[in-house]
């Protein structure tokens, strides 16, 4: 039988690894992506929050003008085109098509002016335009005596070509945005972002310093040095566990076993989730790969005690309350726990397995030691108290916040090249969007247009300000001609009669500017008959709902979405605690299954309260660590529940292993490691000492 099941086990890696290298599933960072419901306002929330998430901001300042020119110039010539796209609006590309259909543009502001029959003010700034030595005529004055065309132009905006001068030094701003395809593969972002350093590097000298800003540069710095703690932490635990694996067992023969059973469980459960989702969320590495840690436990049981018989009862009730733990997550309608759900259930359930069915066949020579650990009464009221006092004392001061910047904290180096940027293109202002939907291209622009004539003078980017609507179109055509009748005769003193007359007489055009016929469009087009508007500093968002249209604060989306996925969590947690303490009542005594799960629930709280205690507010990610120490600290009670006098020792060398892994991530610069290698360091520390204070020999197993 048992070979029989061996080969089973061997055949589901065969499968599900052919599986997933024909329909390999991709890694997704997108914190949205973990915590949407996949309906359409969720999806064109992600697009939004991706939109301005691949942006890469490039700061060029220089001692004069014409240095930041000829670096940005440079800069711009060295950047691979294939991975980044240089965001901006290419006037002398679209110019003809604009002046094409010139007759039927006017800006927003001028178009008001002539609705309200203000033609003074308009002549007013005619002449000012007319007259200004640094004015561009675009199209003959004899076509557009008022220049009402490069009056509509200017009303565009678009890239600043000119130096923005700045406490005695001058700036050339750029823009660039990670190529979609290329945001895919996060290790390829940071390998072309790495390029983009480097040509930093380059060109930066006493003169000449660039800036680079922007969430890809922050998440390659961050990624880059995480990667390299994390190596060192590895490292240093490896060490740790050939120092205790040495001096404890006498033999290093042991390290294969558990690495390939660690490895086979981590590759299982990686398989199934690839099989079952069509993307893993980068989150569901982190967490689930640090649970399958509690694995370990599983092979320092068998190799201390070496009779399969005598822990098989131990090993299979440890694997079965974690696994439900976790499995009550497939429920949560949250994708990134029904992800770690999966992973860690099958993960376990795999190392399991190798436990039990492989482990017999080894023929290792160990000669393990003996731990003498055991605590008084004294220390055990010592202990209780201080548990006590620091849950009562968090308690008190606790608070949570969903803000997922709140989980980094960048580099002064960054912080200052974010604060220079703000100060020197006023980039610090709140960008918000209007999701606009219609029928028709055209019923959407006329939307928009609506919306637009209530924003007054407050800053906003738009499809209708780059392609009016042809109802538009139309109207100012004819407000044009109204102004000519009204000051083209003593305007125009510059004309010839047959120049005015002909202008007079003019008919409106058969055909009007599409939105098909400007490269602008793919900017405001997110999906099938739907536009966006992006607005800065918008003061009031019933304009948006209140014509039509759906208003979007990305920021405000995606703290609403971590404090639903946080909320989940917390309401998962009674619900586990009563499945496991009706498991383990079935299993053993009732008052055994109560001293079995106390020592995780005393542990749950106490390293919330102590993140609390310490000044730090509660986040999403010390909620789930709370499920990790669940998983930990029931194994502790379960193995001493057995009876079996070496399960002391195997829980106390499982519980250093982990406490020296975790407490060197709480020494991480990355916020979100660091916080997470704290609670859990305090956590299991608890749960191993909670363990202590219950003599589980008196209770028989039912």
């Amino acid at each position: 039988m048992k070979n029989f099941l061996r080969i089973l086990y061997i055949l589901f890696f065969i499968i599900a690894g052919m599986w997933v290298i024909f329909h390999p599933a991709k890694t997704e960072t997108n914190l949205l992506r973990a915590v949407d419901s996949n309906n359409f306002s969720d999806e064109l929330i992600v697009k939004l929050s991706g939109r301005y998430s691949s942006k890469i901001n490039v700061l060029v300042e220089a001692s004069s003008p014409e240095k930041a020119s000829q670096t940005a110039e440079e800069f711009l010539a060295s950047v691979d085109k294939n991975s980044f796209d240089i965001q901006a609006f290419d006037f002398a590309k679209i110019l003809s098509t604009y002046k094409k259909y010139n007759n039927n543009l006017l800006a927003n502001s001028t178009a008001k002016l002539l609705e309200d029959k203000k033609y003074d003010e308009v002549t007013a700034e005619a002449y000012n335009r007319l007259l200004d030595p640094f004015s561009v005529m675009l199209v003959p004055l004899n076509e557009d005596p008022f220049m009402l065309f490069e009056d509509y132009l200017k009303s565009l905006g678009g890239n600043n070509t000119e130096s923005i001068e700045y406490n005695g030094k001058y700036y050339q701003v750029l823009s660039l945005e990670v190529n979609n395809e290329l945001s895919l593969s996060p290790d390829v972002i940071n390998s072309k972002i790495k390029t983009l350093t480097d040509l930093q590097a380059e060109l930066s000298n006493q003169d000449v310093q660039i800036y680079l800003t922007g969430t890809p540069i922050h998440s390659y710095y961050a990624s880059s040095r995480s990667m390299v703690e994390i190596n060192i932490i590895c490292v240093l635990s490896s060490l740790f566990i050939l120092g205790i694996c040495y001096f404890y067992f006498r033999n290093l023969k042991l390290l294969l076993p558990i690495a390939i059973s660690l490895g086979g469980g981590i590759l299982a459960g990686y398989l199934l989730c690839a099989i079952l989702f069509s993307s893993i969320h980068v989150l569901t590495f982190v967490f689930s790969t640090t649970l399958i840690g509690i694995c370990i436990d599983y092979s320092l049981h068998y190799f201390i005690e070496r009779d399969l018989a005598k822990i098989f009862k131990s090993l299979t009730v440890s694997m079965i309350t974690t696994v439900s733990a976790f499995g009550i997550l497939l429920f949560s309608g949250v994708e990134l726990l029904k992800q770690i759900a999966v992973f860690t259930m099958t993960g376990l359930f795999t190392v399991y397995l190798m436990v039990v069915l492989f482990y017999p066949l080894l023929k290792l020579d160990l000669n393990p030691g003996k731990i003498n650990f055991c605590v008084n009464n004294n220390f055990k009221k010592i202990f209780l108290v201080i548990v006590l006092l620091v849950s009562l004392g968090g308690l008190c001061c606790f608070k949570f916040n969903d803000d997922i910047r709140n989980l980094y904290v960048p580099s002064k180096k960054l912080m200052y090249a974010e604060k220079l940027f703000a100060q020197t293109t006023g980039g610090s202002v709140k960008t918000s969007f209007a999701v606009i939907s219609g029928n028709n291209m055209q019923e959407i622009l006329e939307k928009e247009e609506t919306i637009t004539r209530h924003l007054e003078s407050q800053d906003y980017q738009a499809l209708s300000k780059f392609i009016p609507s042809i109802k538009k179109q139309k109207r100012n055509f004819e407000l044009r001609k109204e102004l000519y009748k009204n000051e083209l005769n003593k305007f125009g003193e510059f004309l010839t009669p047959a120049e005015k007359q002909k202008l007079l007489s003019a008919k409106p055009q058969k055909d009007f500017i599409e939105y098909t016929d400007l490269p602008v469009t793919a900017e405001f087009l997110p999906a099938k008959n739907t536009s966006i508007m992006v607005l800065y500093d918008i003061k009031d968002p019933s304009i948006i709902t209140k014509n039509g249209g759906q208003f979007v604060d990305v920021t405000k989306s995606v703290t609403d979405r971590i404090k639903h996925c946080r909320i989940s969590c917390v309401k998962m947690l009674l619900p586990i605690f009563l499945i496991l303490y009706v498991l383990l009542s079935c299993i053993y005594k009732p008052k055994t299954a109560l001293k079995i799960i106390t020592p995780s629930v005393m542990a749950a709280i106490f390293s919330v309260c102590l993140v609390s205690l310490t000044g730090q507010e509660i986040n999403l990610f010390h909620i789930l660590a709370v499920f990790l120490i669940i998983g930990f600290g029931l194994d502790y009670s379960v193995f001493r529940a057995s009876g079996i006098k070496s399960s002391s020792d195997a829980v106390l060398l499982s519980c250093l292993t982990s406490i020296f892994s975790f407490l060197l991530l709480a020494f991480t610069s990355f916020k979100l490691i660091s916080s997470l290698g704290f609670i859990l360091s305090a956590g299991l520390a608890v749960s191993y000492l909670g363990s202590l204070l219950f003599d589980y020999k008196k209770e028989k197993a039912l």
